[in-house]
């Protein structure tokens, strides 16, 4: 691997004696680790070594093809690199109170800390979603379907759109030159240059600029990205506070993590490298809004709710129905638990646009055809049957094919599983079975 002359240069002076230590570990293969979905996970991966700072993060021996494993399609575990998890132990510290909140993960595709966001959810809260390029934006809808997470909320919105007081807590993970997927992915040394670098600091700039007026007094704004340039991290964490009325959050590592503490005036940071940790690396910071907190947002009007009841012929279709809301005038018929109604109407109020992943499914006819989340999320009737099936009926499933193995014969909505993980719907006819896995999504090759 030939770094460029300028890159090496500048981590030789930023780490000292380290830098040996720090570019043998980028000649040495990248290690491969999956995070289990807090609400359902799974995976058929023996003796696996746990990721220090997430209880749900495990390494792999080895990278396997993901594409053939049921479980990755049924959003078990989410294919994630290992110092990105370190949201999970972060999060965890800023010891929050049980208030009713608004989460903003403002560059969210494709989803992999958005899940980590959505295990900290109480059931009242709502966590925004939002991704402005569009193609990022679906593969950031299917991920949350998979991983099942009530309340979340889709946006595609510019950093600008957020133009006042909204949100409790905000993630920025922040586009960035990308210094920590160099060993992964050869095209990130091709682009590096000096120039990217302090484009991108200037970029990350204008996002806060625009993201703070969206951060409640109070509130917590997680700053990240995966370089290790203090022009994109600390010092921009610095920035941050003199602009605006901000202080470092401390966060506690143990020692044993490895994890660096950088400082710059009054602005702490946390910098994993490669060879002090088991990952690619990544820089985190916390900050917290030190304005009033007796701010009001103001109202232009009364608010309306957007949310109704379910009609009691959603009793035999979601367990517990009456815990949901449904979005009206929704043909997804979108859902929300009852008591996360207030925040989701505050964000559907300023975002009327936005789309909700979550859904119970459509109604056709004297027919209801079950959303696909309604599989994913578990919070589907129990009465609704299960037909299990092994490994190579489960990829011929996945592939969408209607040869399924099963002595059920009763027509009527069934649901596929592979080792107790849930793969999605299907429908038993007089014509026999019928396939509801989402075409978009299927499984393409089995190579």
């Amino acid at each position: 691997m030939k770094l460029p002359d300028a890159f090496v240069d500048r981590m030789k002076q930023q780490l000292g004696d380290e830098a040996e230590y720090f570019f043998l570990a980028l000649s040495q293969p990248s290690p491969t680790s999956i995070r289990l979905n807090h609400l359902k996970g799974r995976s058929g991966f023996k003796e696996l070594e746990q990721v220090p700072w997430c209880e749900n993060g495990f390494y792999l021996q080895e990278r396997p093809r993901f594409h053939l494993d049921p479980h990755w399609h049924g959003g078990a575990y989410y294919v994630q690199e290992a110092s990105s998890m370190i949201l999970d132990h972060v999060v965890s510290q800023l010891k929050l109170d049980e208030q009713p909140r608004i989460w903003l993960d403002l560059c969210a595709a494709p989803g992999g800390k958005t899940g980590i966001l959505a295990k900290y959810l109480l059931p009242s809260d709502v966590l925004i979603a939002n991704e402005v390029i569009s193609s990022r934006k679906n593969i950031l809808w299917e991920n949350l379907v998979k991983g099942g997470y009530i309340n979340t909320i889709l946006l595609g919105e510019q950093a600008s759109a957020f133009k006042e007081p909204l949100a409790d807590v905000i993630l920025i993970d922040a586009p960035c030159v990308g210094e920590g997927m160099m060993r992964k992915e050869p095209e990130a040394i091709r682009q590096w240059s000096q120039n990217l670098v302090a484009s991108c600091s200037l970029l990350q700039k204008q996002i806060f600029s625009n993201a703070i007026k969206a951060l409640k007094p109070g509130g917590f704004l997680i700053y990240s990205t995966c370089s290790f340039s203090h022009e994109e991290n600390i010092s921009n964490v610095s920035y941050f506070i003199q602009e605006s009325e901000l202080e470092s959050i401390p966060i506690s590592f143990p020692e044993f993590w490895g994890i660096s503490t950088l400082k710059h005036k009054e602005a702490i940071g946390y910098q994993l490298y490669p060879h002090k940790v088991k990952g690619e690396g990544l820089f985190m910071a916390v900050l917290k809004n030190k304005t009033s907190s007796t701010f009001h947002l103001p109202r232009t009007k009364k608010q309306n709710s957007v949310f109704t009841a379910l009609p009691a012929s959603y009793d035999g279709i979601l367990n517990k129905s009456k815990n949901f809301k449904v979005r009206i005038n929704d043909r997804d018929n979108s859902l929300i638990t009852s008591e996360a109604e207030q925040k989701a109407n505050e964000v559907l109020e300023r975002f009327p646009r936005a789309e909700i992943p979550a859904s119970a499914g459509q109604e056709k006819g004297k027919d209801f055809i079950p959303s696909h989340f309604l599989a994913m999320s578990g919070i589907q009737h129990p009465d609704y049957k299960r037909v299990d099936i092994g490994i190579d009926d489960a990829l011929n499933y996945l592939e969408r094919s209607t040869s399924i193995p099963s002595f059920e014969n009763l027509n009527g909505w069934y649901l596929a599983t592979y080792d107790d993980t849930i793969l999605g719907w299907l429908k038993h006819t007089s014509q026999g079975w019928k396939n509801h896995y989402p075409l978009n999504w299927r499984l393409r090759s089995k190579k």
